[in-house]
């Protein structure tokens, strides 16, 4: 069975020398590949293999076992990761507690040239659930799900089955020793790692599958490509799939997965899809049908006459259409089902299981085809409709945790035990937790009630490997941990930015300080959208999302601020370091009870009033360098005392200046505002009370900070 929300976590050791497993999701798996955390160490290792070879081909001998043991250093201070099994208190073989049914495929030792394009044919592969480039950038690094519980006692074939599909697809020997179910996995940085979750699970064989399949392969003469052609085709018609724009690739593959059922052969096959389909490319052609022939174990598996149901005037035979009730009862006794309000998508638990997952594709058609075993007639196109009806009930992933959690006791502080987990340079303990708990508290009425938005953007600037984006990531508890995710500066935030707002809990933005003041501006804008009208991928109509996602920033420079309107928007603070939540757990339900508790008690988590002018002050010293900012303070101050000062406007500020620097009067206007200058304001407009420094004071004296705070409140 296909499964898109997966439930084991793989176990996640600090490096290659670490022993202690800690249990991450999958997703944190790939944000660590994808993200910057191991850009730096990856370059550094690639740059050293480079410098190993020169070094073999100079043979420097004093140089070698330098460049080797500073290369072994790198790769061993790697964090990695184990996905084929379960780990307690160790990473042996005796502290196995369980098998995954996730296979590794270590494919080294490409031929030069051929890396991008084996690359690509691995990615484009329907098994392919996560895939990367190695940190020596030479290798590849697969991992495939499959489909029936793997035991330790077959584990081994279902690594031979995998391994040997991959040599097939690639052409590259697999690396035997990878089938130790204990190998662990390095992490490094792919920014083009693929991640498929709704990836096809791969069939385990039985053993005695080759014994079988050549009994059948013997058996009578193998039908003719032309004779199929016709069954194969009206088999894929009635899986609901047509040959037509978007679906031209899944209608050749599954044309070509019939063909090496009913015992075609590959060359045969092959060539018949070149000249059926001849209006599309031929390239993928042939590589569809080197992907459908890999899976060896299906090959002449069924028999074509069993499927040439025909009657007089060569016409199929059709069963009545199944009613909706009848599809309705199929469906109730063969799983349960549910919309998700976050994801807009449907998942379903089948009968028996304890785990919930995402409908796919395949899940679908395997429920399709187990009605017509049970003889419902139902064509997927109905089925479809059904399914995205509200014959689904809906639920909150959200609501739905915090509904299981135990009442907070009311006198226990669990929020200020997390917010004590970062130390900020510029705000006392008790002062971080107080906002840490207002944004907090923000991020579930957000989520919760669709008429409010969380418009406070937390934000941790501070050097790297502070474990920032770490203690973003486990913010939600790891039931949650799907709806987190990570953008980085991509330019303009475009239609998938605006989906995430509704999908999302969390969205944590990463290099925040690298963004332009337009993109600031617009994510700043995005806080407020209480809808978003979007037309979901393969939807017909627009919907109305409410915005569930609050934000979160990470970033290394302390100066990115550039509005000079105001930045109340941010909640941002300087970090001095971060205890790793890989080492102290974060208790999340005692967390979230609170966080509940308090929101539902009324507490108030926004900002107003003076709490605002203090959120801009604070703000300041993330501020990029003000031009005209700077000239005021310099040029003009306020009177002391009793002392006379003169009145001028903001045109005539601008008429000083404008030459110097882009200037307007409405940002002077706010600038006198929140310097403190007296405003006068008459029918011939807004006067501001200034006085101007002589030329020794310009000189001479800087406006100093406390000068700027007291006037400006």
């Amino acid at each position: 069975m296909n499964q898109t929300s997966f439930p084991f976590q793989p176990s996640r050791f600090a490096s290659l020398r670490a022993t202690t497993p800690v249990p991450v999701s999958w997703e944190t798996i790939v944000n660590e590949l994808t993200g910057p955390f191991h850009k730096a160490q990856t370059e550094l290792y690639r740059q050293t293999i480079a410098r190993l070879h020169q070094a073999e081909q100079d043979n420097d001998n004093l140089l070698l076992p330098k460049l080797k043991a500073e290369k072994e250093q790198i790769k061993q201070a790697q964090p990695a990761f184990i996905a084929s099994v379960s780990l307690t208190g160790g990473r042996t073989s005796a502290h196995i507690t369980g098998y995954s049914g996730v296979i590794m495929v270590d494919i080294d030792d490409i031929p030069p040239g051929q890396f991008a394009e084996t690359l690509a044919r691995i990615k484009a592969d329907p098994h392919t659930f996560l895939a990367h480039t190695t940190i020596s950038g030479v290798g590849i690094r697969v991992f495939v799900r499959m489909e029936n519980a793997v035991t330790k006692h077959d584990f081994l074939l279902a690594w031979k089955t995998v391994n040997e599909y991959y040599v097939h697809l690639s052409g590259i020997g697999y690396d035997f020793k990878c089938k130790n179910p204990t190998r662990m996995s390095v992490i490094c940085h792919d920014p083009d790692t693929l991640y498929r979750p709704d990836a096809l699970c791969f069939p385990l064989p039985d053993e005695q599958t080759g014994k079988q399949t050549s009994k059948v392969e013997k058996r009578g003469r193998k039908p003719s490509v032309s004779r199929a052609a016709s069954t194969v085709r009206r088999l894929v018609e009635q899986e609901g799939i047509a040959y037509e724009a978007h679906s031209h690739n899944d209608y050749i593959c599954r044309c070509l997965y019939w063909m090496n059922r009913f015992g075609i052969p590959e060359k045969e096959a092959t060539a018949w899809a070149l000249d059926t389909f001849a209006d599309y490319d031929a390239a993928s052609v042939r590589s569809t049908a080197k992907s459908c022939y890999a899976l060896t174990a299906e090959h002449a598996t069924q028999k074509l006459r069993k499927f040439e149901q025909t009657v007089a005037g060569g016409t199929t035979r059709a069963r009545g259409c199944a009613s909706v009730e009848e599809m309705e009862r199929f469906i109730d006794g063969y799983m349960e089902i549910r919309r998700n309000r976050l994801t807009q998508q449907a998942e379903i638990r089948l009968q028996g299981s304890s785990e919930w997952q995402r409908m796919t594709d395949t899940i679908e058609n395997s429920l399709w085809r187990a009605m017509q075993k049970e003889g419902i007639n139902a064509d997927l196109s109905r089925l479809h409709t059904l399914l995205t009806s509200d014959f689904v009930p809906e639920y909150h992933p959200l609501t739905d945790y915090l509904n299981t959690l135990p009442p907070w006791d009311g006198t226990s502080d669990p929020i200020g035990k997390l917010a004590a987990m970062v130390h900020t340079t510029d705000n006392s303990p008790e002062k971080f937790a107080s906002y840490f708990r207002r944004w907090l508290v923000g991020m579930l009425a957000g989520a919760l009630d669709e008429r409010t938005v969380n418009h406070v953007i937390f934000v941790l600037i501070g050097r790297q490997g502070s474990y920032k984006t770490s203690f973003m990531q486990n913010l939600l508890p790891p039931c949650l941990r799907r709806y987190f995710t990570t953008k980085t500066n991509s330019q303009r935030l475009g239609k998938d930015d605006l989906l995430t707002l509704s999908e999302f809990l969390l969205v944590n933005f990463e290099e925040i300080d690298t963004m332009r003041p337009t993109e600031l501006n617009q994510l700043k804008a995005m806080t407020t959208a209480l809808y978003i009208d979007e037309r979901l991928p393969y939807g017909r109509n627009k919907v109305r999302l409410p915005h569930v996602a609050s934000f979160c920033a990470t970033g290394n420079n302390p100066l990115f601020l550039s509005d000079d309107t105001g930045n109340r928007r941010w909640l941002v603070f300087e970090v001095a370091d971060i205890d790793s939540p890989w080492e102290h757990p974060i208790n999340h339900d005692a967390v979230y009870a609170q966080a509940k508790a308090l929101l539902d008690s009324g507490f108030r988590y926004w900002f107003q009033g003076e709490e605002i002018d203090e959120l801009n002050r604070r703000n300041r010293r993330f501020e990029t360098p003000n031009p005209a900012r700077e000239l005021i303070l310099a040029f003009y101050r306020k009177p002391y005392g009793l002392e006379k000062g003169r009145y001028i406007t903001a045109s005539q500020i601008v008429a000083r200046f404008g030459n110097s620097i882009r200037l307007t009067t409405g940002q002077v206007g706010r600038i006198m505002k929140e310097l403190g200058f007296e405003r006068l304001h008459t029918r011939n407009g807004n006067f501001w009370l200034i006085v101007e420094r002589t030329t020794d004071e310009i000189a001479t004296i800087l406006p100093e900070p406390q000068e700027e705070e007291k006037n400006g409140g």
